[in-house]
């Protein structure tokens, strides 16, 4: 589509396509890459390139702060809304 664009003299459309097509076509060529380099010494090489070094898992955060600071804010809403209600 970007070749016809160009073709036609569409100079627009010929950014919205390779555009779009860089968008979607990246990473369909790096799942093909990873798929195929089960089965390839080379390709198993350049994955490797690409993904570079696994990183470590992040750990488990505890949420009870921000569950917290969420649960007493709406607290002083309610109360704030049962003392003053719409002056």
């Amino acid at each position: 589509m970007t070749f016809l664009a160009v073709k036609s003299g569409d100079s627009r459309g010929a950014w919205l396509f390779a555009g779009f097509g860089l968008l979607f076509g990246v990473p369909l060529l790096i799942l093909g890459i990873k798929v195929a380099a089960q089965r390839n010494a080379f390709l198993k090489a350049v994955d490797k390139r690409i993904s570079g070094r696994p990183e470590r898992r992040t750990t488990f955060v505890p949420h009870w702060f921000i569950m917290t600071a969420i649960l007493f804010t709406v607290l002083v809403i309610v109360l704030l809304l049962l003392i003053n209600p719409f002056k």
